[in-house]
């Protein structure tokens, strides 16, 4: 297959401005869409991370925008129908397929799309509405073969509290080299004790590492 990945600003993506301004971030795939007239409608799905009350105020900022057509979420997964110009359908093209999510993080100021096709000329045309409308840069642009493709059930299911867990540990630098953060401090940002933190955290590494090996 034709490999496409792009470089695309936050601010030129629907959700960007969005992820930025409440200082979170998503992980989101297309799923499908559908159109009329006038416009494309695009369904995707995804994931938020970041603090508690950054994710409850992006969600309320989500339902007030004039391109938004559906919403739901249950805790931390939602599930968005957005629309838009119908001249965007080139770049959403049925034969087009996404072969990672994309990944918005309110660090970072591009993000990286990724994307397959049979059809060399229908990436083309994609590519050339990127950088026209998005100011996308190409990253690559070549034939190979896709050995996997990574879609939102890539984690097995956690508890609220494992996941609360892991998030502190990952947004606070536990897990850097060296760390920036010792347990015992991110046990009191989770007002929990020491022992109890330290238990949700060793459950949820117990399940994701192992499922994130097997894909490796």
């Amino acid at each position: 297959m034709w490999v496409l990945k792009l470089k695309v600003p936050a601010k030129k993506q629907v959700l960007g401005p969005l992820v930025v301004k409440h200082k979170i971030s998503i992980a989101s795939y297309i799923l499908s869409y559908y159109k009329d007239q006038k416009n494309i409608f695009l369904i995707g799905a995804g994931f938020m991370f970041g603090e508690k009350k950054n994710k409850k105020s992006f969600i309320r900022d989500i339902k007030k925008q004039p391109w938004l057509v559906n919403y739901e979420n249950r805790g931390d997964f939602g599930i968005i129908v957005i629309k838009e110009p119908l001249f965007t359908e080139a770049f959403w093209n049925p034969k087009i397929i996404q072969i990672n999510p994309i990944i918005i993080n309110h660090n970072s100021k591009m993000h990286v799309w990724s994307f397959a096709s049979f059809d060399r000329k229908l990436l083309e045309k994609a590519f050339e509405f990127a950088e026209k409308y998005l100011d996308a840069k190409m990253v690559k642009f070549k034939e190979e073969k896709i050995s996997n493709i990574s879609f939102t059930k890539l984690l097995p299911e956690i508890t609220k509290n494992q996941k609360e867990a892991l998030e502190l540990a990952i947004n606070n630098g536990y897990y850097d080299y060296p760390k920036k953060i010792k347990m015992e401090k991110l046990a009191k940002m989770m007002k929990i004790s020491y022992s109890t933190y330290q238990a949700h955290l060793k459950k949820a590494e117990s399940k994701i590492l192992p499922e994130i090996y097997k894909k490796l």
